[in-house]
C-alpha cells in the first residue's frame, strides 16, 4: 500500500507538474509559429499540442485545433508545405512553400523566438518579485580567538 501512495505521490509531485510545465513551452513555442504564418496570410490548416489520437478538435475559420493524447509536442501544418505537392494556383499566395524565404525563415524562427521571450518574461518576474534572503550580520568577536589576534 505504500508503494502505491509513494507512486501516486511522486506522480502529483513531480509528473503532472512537467507534463504541465512542457505542455505551456510546448504552446507557446507553437504559438509562435502559428501567429507569424497568420501574420504572412499562410493558410494554417492543424493547431496541434500533443501527438497521436486526438482527443478534443474544434475548427475554427479554416484552423482545427486539436488536443492530442501524447502531450510531448505539437505541430501546426500548414497549406503547402509538403515538397513536391501539388497547389492550386489561385490558392499559392496562401502556401508556405510559395512565401519568399524570408517569410519562411521567420515562420520557421518564431517558435523558438516565442521560448526565448518567454524566459526572458520569468527571469524578469522572478527578478521583480525577488526572494527574500536573511542579510549576513557581523556579531562579536571572541577575545583569545584567532580573529581577535588579526
Amino acid at each position: 500500500m505504500n508503494l502505491i501512495l509513494n507512486i501516486a505521490y511522486q506522480a502529483y509531485a513531480y509528473i503532472i507538474p512537467m507534463v504541465v510545465l512542457l505542455g505551456v513551452l510546448i504552446f507557446i513555442h507553437e504559438l509562435g509559429h502559428f501567429l507569424v504564418a497568420k501574420y504572412f496570410h499562410v493558410k494554417v490548416e492543424t493547431f496541434s499540442l500533443g501527438f497521436g489520437p486526438k482527443i478534443w478538435k474544434h475548427t475554427r475559420g479554416e484552423t482545427t485545433y486539436c488536443l492530442s493524447a501524447i502531450p510531448f509536442g505539437g505541430y501546426v501544418k500548414m497549406f503547402g508545405d509538403e515538397m513536391g505537392g501539388d497547389v492550386d494556383p489561385e490558392m499559392r499566395h496562401r502556401s508556405f512553400l510559395h512565401k519568399p524565404i524570408y517569410q519562411r525563415i521567420a515562420i520557421a524562427l518564431a517558435g523558438p523566438l516565442m521560448n526565448l521571450f518567454l524566459a526572458f518574461v520569468i527571469f524578469m518576474l522572478i527578478a521583480v518579485v525577488g526572494e527574500q534572503v536573511v542579510a549576513p550580520q557581523l556579531g562579536d568577536i571572541e577575545s583569545g580567538s584567532p580573529a581577535y589576534a588579526v
